[in-house]
């Protein structure tokens, strides 16, 4: 009898999860289970963030969809690797099951499952159901536009069935999920991001005209979808076969983030480096009063400022709002980008690591790039992307009476928030100075 375990990992779904549906299919009983991996998360203290309140709540609203085909769902708060074949001994299991993870981190831990695998004669099964075409499928590209058109041609290649699961029989277990995590973690659900959200999202939120108004941050005009696909409570494809009807843009933006998976995949070593070997001299600051300045939207530049209490309020950034705060802080403060890396990996929900490193290479000019110098004017950027300052007002409590275009400068106006920590218009010459020096 072919006794499984199906891990659960970026794919906290039962719908079109292709290799779960493999595993029922290949399987005589199965157990679906969840690690809290203590490697990341030592202490449930951690998870008293409300960035965790998503989590809770999606482990919840998967266990309800194995309910309607019996099973239900088993978490473990432990480490991979010694409660992976404790299971697999109190189960007597022949197979392992699970989606494959692309962080080093996670593809370490896989390779300490596999080798428990081997010496024990169980079957480690990892397989792709993250990504529409994985790193290796497409030879070694550094810059986007070019693999973004034979990463096009790849899909062409594929056909995305999406599937539903069926019924199967579940290796017996007392396991109570509502009760290990009421007792856990607090009982709220995420306040901007519930599973209710995304349906209505991915419905009526891939627009035809999203490339027209995606970087407008006073609109409610992008999907928002990012933290459910970060957590696979939809599959890529889904997402996909809708945007390849309605946007040429959209599908670009889930080949960017293919793209840094690629990256990873043939330039592991530049992860936390600078890509261009010149650009690794750059004499960044180390100044953390600065920074805390940043984090603690206490700039003096309100676009700035609004943008970092989204992210603090939200655990979601706009993605052009990501690109103002980054170039402040790499060109402005001339601050080193690996500590902006962590910073958000500490608050987003969307957070990825292959993804969040590269772009932030990207923001801070340190990356493979035809144009290898930007500096965006955080003065323009709030007049061209918030022109009435409502994104700015909805966030800065104090400037909801004062008048956009003195909001917008305040270089010029002295707004009653917050002083500017420096002077925009000298700070981007020390700027170019700096990277000047590495060429």
């Amino acid at each position: 009898m072919k006794k499984s375990i199906f891990w659960f990992r970026q794919d906290l779904r039962t719908f079109d999860n292709k290799w779960l549906i493999e595993a029922i299919k290949n399987s005589n009983e199965l157990l679906p289970i969840f690690i809290l991996d203590k490697n990341i998360i030592p202490d449930f203290l951690w998870l008293n963030d409300k960035k965790f309140l998503f989590l809770k709540e999606a482990l919840l609203n998967l266990d309800l969809e194995l309910n309607k085909i019996w099973w239900k769902l088993t978490i473990y708060h432990d480490y991979p690797e010694k409660i992976i074949p404790e299971i697999c001994k109190k189960y007597n299991i022949n197979t392992i099951f699970t989606n494959k993870s692309y962080s080093i981190y996670w593809k370490k831990r896989d390779e300490k499952i596999l080798d428990f695998s081997l010496k024990n004669n169980i079957d480690f099964l990892s397989f792709n159901d993250f990504l529409l075409v994985e790193p290796e499928e497409i030879e070694q590209r550094k810059v986007f536009t070019p693999y973004y058109k034979l990463w096009q041609k790849k899909l062409i290649e594929k056909w995305y069935k999406i599937e539903n699961p069926v019924n199967f029989k579940q290796i017996k277990n007392d396991f109570n999920i509502k009760n290990f995590l009421n007792e856990k973690i607090p009982w709220e659900s995420h306040p901007y991001f519930t599973m209710e959200f995304w349906k209505n999202r991915l419905e009526n939120y891939i627009r035809s005209d999203y490339e027209t108004f995606r970087n407008d941050l006073d609109k409610d005009w992008t999907s928002k979808l990012s933290p459910y696909l970060r957590f696979g409570i939809f599959s890529v494809r889904q997402i996909y076969n809708i945007a390849k009807e309605k946007s040429t843009h959209y599908v670009s933006e889930l080949a960017w983030r293919e793209f840094w998976q690629h990256i990873d995949y043939y330039f592991p070593f530049t992860k936390e480096i600078e890509f261009q070997e010149n650009k690794r001299h750059i004499e960044w600051r180390h100044d953390e009063k600065l920074f805390e300045k940043w984090c603690n939207w206490e700039t003096g530049y309100p676009i700035v400022d609004a943008a970092m209490k989204q992210l603090i309020e939200t655990n979601w950034m706009h993605g052009r709002a990501r690109m103002i705060v980054a170039s402040f802080l790499t060109k402005d403060l001339l601050i080193d980008w690996r500590w902006w890396e962590a910073f958000f990996k500490k608050h987003l929900l969307d957070y990825d690591e292959n993804v969040n490193f590269w772009n932030w290479q990207w923001s801070a000019s340190v990356w493979a790039d035809p144009k290898p110098l930007r500096i965006f004017n955080p003065c323009l950027q709030s007049q061209k992307f918030d022109s009435e300052a409502k994104f700015i007002k909805k966030y800065i409590k104090e400037l909801e009476f004062e008048k956009a275009e003195r909001i917008h400068n305040p270089i010029e106006n002295l707004l009653i928030y917050n002083d500017i920590i420096v002077n925009h218009n000298e700070a981007q010459k020390v700027a170019r100075i700096a990277y000047k020096k590495t060429i």
